[in-house]
């Protein structure tokens, strides 16, 4: 099987068509708190296919983008056609950046915790400017307590032996993000949002949401097929519409300055 990073390159269609973007109010609540410059460019982490990029760009900010597939890449050089928008093709860790490059503001929307532990926050802190701010976001999903999603789950999870759906606890999640950015030496925490709101999709879009996830994308073809049908017949089981509790969580972590280091 392939790198569960990698797969979504595979899948750069579904991926685009079933991703949920950011809500307004989490993208306003994360300019006010940084006070982002309009002046400055944005970096931003696996853009993917633009669910956190185009909620900046329509706010009139410049973003270079880093994008490790190139399927996924090519959607978002499409949609951000009209904006001040930049993409490099390549891993983070492996991204040359301009000589004397900095900005003031970094980001990553559900992409951060793909990265190389030893490599992200040093490279951030170096890329960044005195003061500048690393802003990670997440979009979570709550346990569903639905029978027929677990069942789905139980089933795509077979074919990965001794792994098992893991609960989303929040607290749980967000406290071991929370703990890596401050053992990171390089980076205080200086505000936090957990942002509940609610999703409310056709059962068509519900799954085409399930096959945009790594653990199915990472199937080889013959046994993404195979699933692919007892999913869509057991999904036929669920309401024509879905309600879904979506918890996004936003970290704003700022670069501590040499002279501030202990």
């Amino acid at each position: 099987m392939m790198r569960n990073k990698e797969s979504f390159d595979s899948g750069a269609k579904q991926y685009d068509e079933a991703r949920l973007s950011y809500p307004d109010d989490v993208i306003n609540w994360i300019i006010e708190r940084t006070c982002v410059s309009k002046d400055d460019i944005l970096l931003e982490i696996g853009a993917g296919t633009g669910q956190a990029t185009i909620p900046f760009a329509k706010r009139g900010f410049a973003i270079h983008c880093i994008e490790l597939g190139k399927n996924l890449a090519d959607f978002l050089i499409k949609k951000t056609d009209e904006y001040n928008v930049t993409v490099d093709i390549c891993s983070f860790e492996d991204w040359n950046p301009p000589e004397s490059f900095q900005c003031s503001f970094i980001f990553s929307a559900t992409a951060f915790h793909w990265l190389d532990i030893n490599i992200k926050y040093k490279k951030c802190h170096s890329l960044l400017s005195d003061g500048g701010y690393l802003v990670l976001l997440w979009n979570d999903f709550p346990d569903s307590n639905n029978p027929i999603i677990d069942e789905a789950y139980k089933r795509l999870f077979s074919f990965y032996s001794g792994k098992a759906k893991t609960s989303n606890n929040e607290n749980d999640i967000n406290d071991a993000r929370r703990k890596e950015i401050l053992e990171s030496g390089v980076f205080e925490l200086v505000d936090y949002l957990n942002y509940k709101w609610f999703t409310i999709e056709k059962r068509e879009m519900f799954t085409k949401g399930f096959f945009s996830q790594s653990s199915f994308l990472s199937l080889n073809q013959e046994q993404q097929k195979s699933l692919s049908y007892e999913i869509t017949e057991l999904f036929a089981g669920l309401d024509d519409e879905m309600k879904t509790e979506v918890n996004t969580s936003i970290f704003i972590a700022k670069k501590i300055n040499a002279t501030n280091e202990h």
